[in-house]
This record gives C-alpha cells, sequence and structure tokens, in this order.
C-alpha cells in the first residue's frame, strides 16, 4: 500500500508520560501498562473533535458493518486505537475489506522500559527514542484492508488529510477525502483516467486487472469544478522508452546523411550542378526528416543553425560569413550557379556535421522532464515551423523545393505521433487518426500541387491551391496543438527539472 499526500487537520494530542527516561519512575508498572502498538484505547474514547469535524461520517454513529475487534486491528502502528471510530469504508479486490482506525497515538514500535523489550528492540528504541517520543504526541488515522488470511495496514499522522490516494492488490485507488469533496478523478500512468463519487468521506476504484497503482488525484466540488490537485502522475517512464525509440531514428537519418552529403560533394567536384542540385535535395529531405527548424526543432542548438540555419538575422545577409549548411549550399548551386563556392560550403556542412556526430544524442535529446518536455512540443512545432518558413517561401534559397521540404516535414511527425501513440491514446484516443486523416490531405494537396508529376515552388502555385495547402496545415496543428499539455501537464512533470 502506498500512502498519498498529507494535508492540513490540526489534531495534537499532548504527550503526558514517557518524557523522562524511561522506567525511571515507574518501575514497578506492569509491562503491558507501556504504549503498544495496536492496543485499543480505553473504553468510551470519542473520536477527537478536530478530526471529527473534517471528516463528517467519523460523526455518524457506528453500524454494525463498521465494528471491529481487538484481533482485526493488531499490527497497527498506533496505539490507543478508538474501537467506538472504527468506520467501513468500502470493498476492496479479492474479497478484501477496507476500514479506517483512529487512534490517540502514532507509534511504529512499543515504548516500554529495557526490562519489557527483547534485546532486539531495546536497540531499536535506543536510536529511534526521539522518533518514537515525536510520534507519540500526534494522533493517527489507521486504514487497515481485510481479507480472509491476509491484511494490508497503514498509519498516518492525523494532522493532515490522511490517505488521499492508496492503493491494494487489485484496488489501484482509494482514500478519505475531507468534506464537501463529492467526487474523485484518479490518474494513472498506463490507463485512462476514471473519476468516481465519493461516499461517506471516502471513494474505491475497483480493477482487479490493473496492475499499476494510481498516481494522480483531483477532488471535485459538488458542481464538478476542481477542488484541489492533491498529486499528479509522472509520464517520464514510458516517455523516455519512446524519447529513445526517437533517437535509434535521429540516429539512422544521421548516418544517411553523412553519406549523402558526402555523395553532394562528390557530385559537385565532378562539375555536373544537375546531379550536384539533386544529390543536395535528397541529403536535405533527409535532414528534415528528424524534424524541422535546425534539426529536431532546434535541439542541437547553434550547431544545428549552423547545418540548416538562414540568412535571416546576419547582416551582410547571404554574403556574410555566419550564413553557412545546406541553404548556403542551396544558393550556390540554383541563385549563384557557383560549382566552386558549392564546394566550399560543402565541405563547411561536412564539418558541421562531423562534429555533431562526435556528440551522443542524449546531450541533444536528454531524458530529462525538461527534455522529454521540449521533444513533446515538436510533432505540433515542426508543422508550426514550416508555415511560418516553408509555406512563406522565406527558407527558399533557389530550389524551390519548399513542397518537398513539407512532405519531409509531415514524415517526421508521423514517426512521431507513432512513437507516442500508446500514450496519446490513452487521453485522447481519436487525437492521432484525426491528425493523420489531416496530415493525409496535406499530402494529398501537395501532390495535387505537381503539373505533369513536377514539383513547383511555393511561389508559383495557383493561389486556390496554396490556400489549401495552407488550411490543411492549419487544420493539422489544431489537432495536434493539445498534445504537450497531455502527456506533460497532465501530471508532476510539467517541462522544468
Amino acid at each position: 500500500m502506498v500512502a498519498g499526500a498529507v494535508l492540513a487537520a490540526g489534531v495534537v494530542v499532548v504527550l503526558l508520560v514517557l518524557l523522562g527516561p524511561l522506567g525511571s519512575s515507574a518501575a514497578a508498572r506492569s509491562c503491558s501498562s507501556y504504549p503498544t502498538p495496536g492496543a485499543p484505547a480505553p473504553a468510551g474514547t470519542q473520536v477527537p473533535a478536530a478530526l471529527a469535524s473534517d471528516y463528517g461520517f467519523l460523526r455518524d454513529p457506528q453500524r454494525p458493518v463498521d465494528q471491529l475487534n481487538p484481533r482485526q486491528v493488531a499490527g497497527l502502528k498506533a496505539s490507543g486505537l478508538i474501537m467506538s471510530g472504527t468506520r467501513f469504508l468500502g470493498d476492496a479486490a479479492f474479497g478484501g475489506r477496507i476500514y479506517v482506525v483512529p487512534a490517540q497515538h502514532l507509534l511504529s514500535m512499543p515504548l516500554a522500559p529495557a526490562r519489557c523489550l527483547s534485546a532486539v528492540q531495546r536497540v531499536i528504541e535506543q536510536q529511534s527514542l526521539s522518533v518514537l517520543r515525536r510520534q507519540y504526541q500526534q494522533a493517527a488515522v489507521c486504514i487497515d484492508v481485510l481479507y480472509a488470511k491476509d491484511r494490508t495496514q497503514e498509519c498516518a499522522p492525523a494532522t493532515g488529510a490522511p490517505y488521499a490516494l492508496l492503493s491494494a492488490n487489485g484496488t489501484p485507488a482509494f482514500g478519505l477525502v475531507p468534506n464537501g469533496v463529492s467526487a474523485v478523478t484518479v490518474t494513472y500512468p498506463t490507463s485512462p483516467p476514471t473519476t468516481v463519487a465519493v461516499h461517506r468521506n471516502s471513494f474505491v476504484v475497483l480493477a482487479p486487472s490493473q496492475a499499476a497503482p494510481a498516481c494522480g488525484l483531483r477532488w471535485l466540488d459538488p458542481t464538478g469544478n476542481v477542488q484541489k490537485v492533491v498529486s499528479g502522475c509522472s509520464y517520464l517512464a514510458p516517455q523516455t522508452h519512446e524519447l529513445y525509440e526517437y533517437r535509434a531514428y535521429v540516429s539512422g537519418k544521421l548516418s544517411a546523411l553523412r553519406s549523402q552529403v558526402a555523395a553532394l560533394s562528390t557530385a559537385i567536384g565532378s562539375g555536373n550542378r544537375s546531379k550536384a542540385q539533386s544529390a543536395w535535395v535528397a541529403a536535405h529531405l533527409t535532414w528534415l526528416e528528424i524534424g524541422q527548424d535546425d534539426g529536431a526543432y532546434g535541439c542541437f542548438g547553434a550547431l544545428g543553425g549552423q547545418i540548416d540555419g538562414l540568412a535571416a538575422g546576419h547582416p551582410l545577409g547571404t554574403a556574410d560569413p555566419g550564413f553557412t549548411g545546406f541553404h548556403k549550399v542551396e544558393f550556390d548551386l540554383w541563385t549563384k550557379r557557383d560549382l566552386r563556392s558549392a564546394a566550399a560550403d560543402t565541405a563547411m556542412l561536412q564539418e558541421l556535421l562531423a562534429r555533431l556526430l562526435k556528440v551522443p544524442l542524449s546531450k541533444y535529446l536528454p531524458a530529462t522532464a525538461t527534455g522529454i518536455g521540449n521533444w513533446l512540443l515538436r510533432p505540433h512545432e515542426v508543422l508550426e515551423d514550416a508555415l511560418r518558413d516553408s509555406l512563406t517561401a522565406d527558407d527558399d534559397y533557389g530550389s524551390g523545393t519548399d513542397l518537398a521540404s513539407i512532405t519531409a516535414d509531415i514524415a517526421a511527425v508521423r514517426l512521431m505521433l507513432s512513437e507516442l501513440r500508446p500514450g496519446i491514446n490513452l487521453f485522447a484516443p481519436h487525437l492521432i487518426s484525426d491528425s493523420r486523416s489531416e496530415l493525409d490531405a496535406l499530402s494529398r494537396a501537395i501532390d495535387a500541387s505537381r503539373a505533369g508529376g513536377v514539383s513547383r515552388s511555393i511561389e508559383h502555385l495557383p493561389i486556390r491551391q496554396r490556400q489549401q495547402i495552407d488550411a490543411d496545415v492549419d487544420d493539422a496543428l489544431e489537432t495536434l496543438a493539445p498534445l504537450p499539455d497531455l502527456l506533460t501537464s497532465t501530471g508532476s512533470n510539467a517541462p522544468g527539472d
């Protein structure tokens, strides 16, 4: 059983005994008179008023189904168990029954003179006496899940809202909620969220086939609005696996790219500009299939900008020495028609790629909350970048290949969606199919723009065709926009380490 968040309720019982050395003034007392975990409180002991005020079900009369006997509470890590305050919360899976047991004192092991303890207990008590005394000063709330031949028990201080979220075998979520909470929404790392009603300050989710416990909890008021986000799930574990798959994909693309840029250099060296242009297109599309805007949407930092950055922002524009990479070679081959410049700039491109390949991809695509959060933005932002640069022809330096570039962007988005599909389907079952349909429509619009099978530049398209492509990109962007929030903001790992 895993205890969840603990919130304020304000119940403190003042310690009246055991303030001096153990046994110093009570050597003659029977060992049974000292605090023992699992021992009942004196008959007639009432539930602390502050606890009862926050949890109305503790003020209700005790029913026969609520009652427990001392044998059923034996083993609880609290003493002074208030037997009149025991309450049945609900059924657990596999025949279990869940009870709450208030207690006067939280206590994980016996507090008694050395003569009353075993040798092992004496050593433990000597090492943890200060902790035990602090525990004893606090009232407690315990959960007792009873089965035919087994039990699961847990105790927590009553100085908060104990047991906001618990789990047991086959019961992936149950807990206590204070007055005013009408329902709860429970989230899981690998299952859709569940909303259940609160009954007598408690809720229980039965799912015998579900192995993973709950990790997120929201309290809802009577109108269904979120009253409090008690805890959130971290989806780092499943997304880390998916990020590793993406790294392997990027590694394959970079390996192919190295060979393609070498082929580009050879074509330029042969003096065949048409062949060099074809080699440039093949290499550039491979780069774009990693993910637009400097590769993997900027994860390669300044080096990515040198490999595939634009002349915009450089003081001398296309003549600036800082303008390097694919688009500089494009400018050489199509606009300047200068193979000598293209050879020099391709050599620089090869050097930049070599520097990129020397660094492990784990540096550029780290499996951290920030790294994964940034990566989850990319299916949307790859197309957003296409809308900003490619559909405006701002990144066209003469090749007229922007539509082919968008086709490469679509391939990158499809790949990432395929890797993220298991997680997305949990929270938005139709997002993948809807986005695929919109990407299909975008691909068809691009195919339809070809004249006689030959691609045309964005600037030379008829206005209706250009508008259709713009509209299809907008539709896909709208569908993909919620994706980062679905996989990060729903949990505790919103980007930020």
